[in-house]
């Protein structure tokens, strides 16, 4: 009989068919104890985020001229912010209440006046950059986050996992971090019969037949764990908006739960693209921003300690709008990072205001804080990277906000 492949087959929501890369999920050893792992959660909001009508000055002038009333905050309906930069009143915008509540916890740190320091207005450019750890496009052929995987021996069934379609950019190089954006499509496409006979297929005592086999148990696991997790409450059912980032939010929750050894994941929450009627846009993605990402959180509330979440984007939008009720591509942003051991309750960083001369080429908000500062702290301190060049590649952490 003619030996078959599991390219017959459809591993269904891992975006891998083959074999070869298949196996590559099975992470050894298993049956650890996993309750101490610090665990790392990369959330890009794609396309350009406007954080200037996220988080905003509302007593600057500058920033009140710039912008028409839809698009801007004011102190009559932004919700304020305790330990801003010093001599603003800054305000979250008021459809984000539950990240203000994180905020006033002391659970939330903001980095304003943060990102890509190459200068770029490209969402393809600026994203591939940040996703690979670097400021310029020579020499960075694997993603920051498979930099990351190298320097550390990890323990479990899934270490890392990309809750998405897809692999992004940041898992570059990787051979062995699945793509799930939901739990119940980790399995085998076909009849009942699927996964024993492919079972009995591999049978034999190559790396082949044993990855093949410890991929089928792996699958088989998962099966028994969310049978046991079933009747349990579903922390995402009060995120009522955003049903992407609610069902990938949902499987990270989950994978923290079974006790895999997750350590590393990434989400997708796209559309801030913004170039014109952004009002309403806007303000249905920071509704489901604000519902999944504080529903998320707070259901995960004896994992907060060893949870660290970071929220970026590839770059921020202009300072002034444009004349289609939208903003269009700008330069700094900001970056948010919740987590029980994080700082927050404040605003870090350098603030360099919005008056004409302080702005980049006189247009944009000015990035002060390079993004790498802020993921290398959290490398360093929360996963114990000691040589942070060896996930971004050419810096140094020097001048460390202290967030973490």
């Amino acid at each position: 009989m003619k030996r078959r492949t599991f390219l017959e087959y459809t591993v269904k929501g891992i975006g891998m068919t083959t074999l070869s890369n298949l196996v590559g999920l099975q992470f050894l050893p298993k049956g650890l104890d996993h309750s101490n792992n610090e665990i790392l959660i990369k959330i890009f909001l794609r396309g350009g985020c406007d954080f200037l009508n996220l988080i905003a000055p509302v007593d600057d002038r500058y920033y009140a001229d710039a912008r028409e009333k839809g698009l801007k905050l004011t102190d009559k309906h932004g919700l304020s912010l305790k330990n801003a930069y010093q001599g603003f009143d800054f305000r979250m915008h008021p459809l984000a209440s539950g990240l203000l509540d994180i905020y006033k916890s002391n659970e939330l740190a903001i980095i304003h006046a943060s990102g890509l320091t190459n200068g770029t207005r490209s969402h393809f450019d600026a994203q591939d950059l940040i996703e690979k750890g670097v400021d310029k496009k020579a020499n960075a052929d694997v993603g920051w986050l498979n930099r990351l995987l190298e320097t550390r021996t990890f323990e479990g069934r899934m270490p890392a996992v990309a809750a998405s379609n897809k692999l992004p950019v940041s898992f570059l190089g990787s051979s062995n971090v699945p793509s799930i954006k939901r739990i119940n499509q980790y399995k085998i496409e076909g009849d009942k019969n699927a996964s024993e006979f492919l079972k009995n297929l591999y049978d034999g005592n190559s790396s082949l037949d044993t990855m093949a086999q410890e991929t089928l148990e792996t699958m088989a696991y998962f099966r028994s764990k969310r049978k046991e997790f079933h009747h349990l409450k579903d922390e995402m059912s009060g995120a009522i908006h955003a049903k992407g980032l609610k069902h990938s939010l949902k499987t990270v929750s989950q994978l923290i739960k079974m006790d895999v050894g997750l350590q590393v994941a990434t989400v997708d929450y796209g559309g801030w693209d913004t170039h014109d009627h952004q009002k309403w846009q806007f303000e249905e993605l920071v509704k489901g921003l604000n519902s999944a990402l504080s529903t998320f959180y707070n259901g995960l509330n004896s994992y907060k300690d060893r949870i660290t979440i970071v929220v970026m984007s590839e770059f921020g939008r202009r300072l002034k709008s444009n004349k289609s009720g939208g903003t269009d591509h700008g330069y700094g942003g900001a970056t948010l990072v919740l987590g029980g051991k994080v700082k927050g309750g404040k605003m870090y960083g350098a603030w360099p205001g919005l008056q004409t001369e302080s702005l980049d080429n006189r247009v944009d908000l000015n990035v002060t804080t390079d993004y790498r500062s802020i993921l290398g702290e959290i490398i360093e301190q929360k996963m114990q990277v000691k040589d942070i060049q060896k996930v971004f590649p050419n810096f140094s952490l020097e001048n460390k906000l202290g967030f973490v």
